[in-house]
């Protein structure tokens, strides 16, 4: 058995699964297999895969000939796969070729580690073309509530994409799926008990490589963005209750966690400004609908 799996979902990914296939198998760590989850695609992506499945055992190519909700199929490719760390990778993203060795030995040094996390380089080839680096967050302050705020307020939702635990991640993403059930903000949700727990590892050796090259379909609506944001505070609410930590431990991370909200998930000035501004249009719209 190898000791990474790496699920990889895709759909008429032909312009970059080939790219992104090549870089996995260019990881200068080897121990590791990659299930492709081919989501019924028609644009010759499935010749690319089963091309790779091929050449290279450790890669397998299991080829859906119905197409399914994507994040069924997310669900899926990581219960084809078995190794004990698990990853998912985009079809359209890339990594360093040292970025899964990197990962590798910081989850294996830190003995209480259920994810590892590498700085992400965003490439966005959308309206407004261009590169950004996020860097890995300051994770050495003298106190439990000064290194949560420093890593929460630092975190990125791509560490969604890092290296987990295969117990923790199957566990974590089935609660988010059921008790939070909204694509948008899910990853932050996923990765936050990991940082209220401690138990991330960083490492800087080889950066992951985010590329946005479609265009995201699960933004919301004003109303229903607010309903989710009241959601995800609810339950990140709930996550720091189950901590066994000291009163004002919890009173400076419950105030981090506004800020998290505030500044990497919904604004809440700005949520309710939309949300105002969108009900009186809707409730016009609908009585010209009426005439």
């Amino acid at each position: 058995m190898a000791l990474v799996s790496i699920g990889v979902p895709t759909f008429n990914g032909v312009q970059f699964i080939a790219e992104c296939l090549r870089s996995l198998q260019e990881q200068t760590f080897e121990d590791f297999e990659v299930v492709i989850s081919d989501n019924g695609s028609t644009d010759g992506t499935s010749d690319i895969c089963a091309d790779f499945a091929r050449h290279d055992p450790r890669f397998r190519h299991n080829r859906l000939n119905a197409t399914i909700p994507s994040a069924d199929n997310f669900c899926r490719v990581r219960d084809l796969t078995t190794a004990p760390y698990f990853m998912w990778r985009a079809d359209d993203d890339l990594a360093e070729a040292t970025h899964l060795a990197g990962l590798v030995k910081a989850i294996t040094s830190k003995s209480d580690a259920v994810l590892a996390v590498s700085p992400i380089l965003r490439i966005s080839e959308q309206s407004t073309p261009g590169e950004k680096l996020y860097p890995l967050p300051r994770h050495d302050a003298a106190t439990k509530a000064e290194r949560i705020h420093d890593v929460l307020l630092g975190c990125h939702p791509s560490w969604f994409y890092g290296l987990w635990d295969r117990r923790t991640i199957s566990e974590m993403w089935n609660y988010v799926a059921t008790s939070y059930a909204i694509p948008w903000a899910s990853d932050h949700l996923t990765i936050l008990p990991a940082i209220l727990d401690e138990k991330v590892a960083f490492s800087d050796d080889g950066k992951f490589i985010q590329r946005i090259s479609r265009t995201q379909t699960y933004h919301l609506k004003p109303g229903a963005l607010l309903s989710a944001r009241n959601r995800y505070q609810k339950l990140a609410r709930e996550m720091i209750a189950q901590r066994q930590w000291t009163p004002a431990e919890i009173e400076a991370i419950e105030k981090t966690l506004q800020e998290h909200i505030n500044l990497r998930v919904a604004p809440l000035f700005t949520t309710w400004r939309r949300y105002l501004l969108y009900m009186p249009r809707m409730a016009l719209k609908k009585i010209k609908g009426k005439g």
